[in-house]
């Protein structure tokens, strides 16, 4: 069939309307669509990924986040001395309101390279009222922020008359292995677009980052004390037999130092190497790094002497024996400072 020209003219007009029609749509949607707090969010999302800074400070008021989170953080801190007298938190309040300036510094620095960057590791340190140095990583470790993986939205509620939106933040922390809801405040700006200004329940994170952590240490010491008194009463009964038979005085006598160069191989430490590789396979958390790698050298310490101790009994040569001696003086300071630390944190936890 052949179409006359004046048909032909009217297809055209009809496809050249619907296509006006359809741009139209298109171009009045997302007018729409930029001016809402989902748009913002999302926007907010891929200036993170894409390391846009400019475009993360066009959605986030990032002063007021910052203040925000701080005073959350600082106010969960104090309330979670619950042991303290009010006098005692009176001063913690002037403490904290001396400090509040570097916090607010190490926040902003480290949220900035994070989203430059991806890193929540600050440029650098900055430093108090006084001119004191403050350690920017070790604040942004108690904030719990640099193990976080955003998971999504979880809701948005918008208060049209207030121009106030709330929006859910799934999150999950990865150092406590706990889900977290963050409560998020957007706010409708002159031009149509939204900002998020707080982050409202920061306390509330705070606060399970503080149980969850407690927990977590609470469970390394419970491993840690089953691994070590397991093996402690049979390494120290063979530890007693074995200086038993040194006093006895049979050094001089070739046979028996070589049983008890095979009572050390065949028997001691095997157990201390037992113990070794237990602890090496126990989740530490941040808080006991310190005591773990303590406990850890220390059994070192202690595998050094007795094997240095039994290429002794064999060569007699004395500065095998001075090294089995330094070892074992080393594993009993560290053995002594891990039971102190252990007794610290028992004490912070109780």
């Amino acid at each position: 069939m052949v179409l006359s020209a004046q048909t032909k003219l009217k297809i055209f007009i009809v496809a050249l309307v619907v296509v006006i029609i359809g741009i139209g749509g298109c171009i009045a949607y997302f007018n729409f669509y930029v001016k809402t707090p989902e748009y913002t969010l999302k926007a907010v999302q891929e200036a993170v990924e894409t390391h846009d800074i400019d475009e993360f400070n066009k959605y986030v008021n990032v002063d007021t986040v910052v203040a925000g989170v701080t005073n959350n953080m600082l106010d969960a801190i104090i309330a979670s001395q619950n042991n303290l007298p009010e006098e005692a938190k009176v001063a913690m309040n002037s403490l904290a309101t001396m400090f509040k300036a570097p916090l607010v510094a190490s926040l902003n620095d480290g949220l900035n390279t994070f989203v430059k960057t991806g890193s929540w590791e600050a440029t650098e340190d900055v430093k108090d009222s006084q001119g004191a140095m403050i350690n920017s990583k070790m604040i942004l470790d108690q904030t719990g922020l640099m193990d976080l993986t955003y998971l999504g939205t979880d809701y948005i509620n918008i208060d049209e008359e207030n121009g106030t939106a709330q929006a859910g933040i799934r999150t999950q922390q990865n150092e406590i292995n706990q889900p977290f809801v963050f409560q998020v405040t957007l706010e409708e700006q002159p031009d149509g677009y939204w900002k998020v200004v707080s982050v409202d329940n920061f306390a509330d994170f705070i606060k399970l980052l503080q149980d969850g952590r407690k927990a977590y240490i609470e469970e390394y010491l419970n491993k840690t004390a089953t691994v070590l008194n397991d093996k402690e009463k049979t390494l120290t009964e063979n530890e007693a037999k074995l200086n038993a038979s040194l006093k006895m005085g049979v050094l001089g006598d070739e046979k028996s130092r070589m049983e008890l160069k095979s009572t050390i191989e065949s028997t001691i430490l095997p157990q201390l190497k037992e113990v070794q590789a237990n602890l090496q396979e126990v989740n530490v958390p941040k808080a006991a790094e310190t005591l773990h790698n303590l406990r850890l050298k220390a059994c070192e310490s202690k595998i050094a002497y007795y094997e240095n101790y039994a290429k002794w009994l064999e060569n007699k040569d004395i500065k095998t024996l001075r090294e089995a001696t330094d070892n074992m003086k080393k594993a009993k300071t560290m053995e002594h400072e891990a039971e102190l630390l252990t007794n610290r944190i028992q004490g912070q936890l109780s």
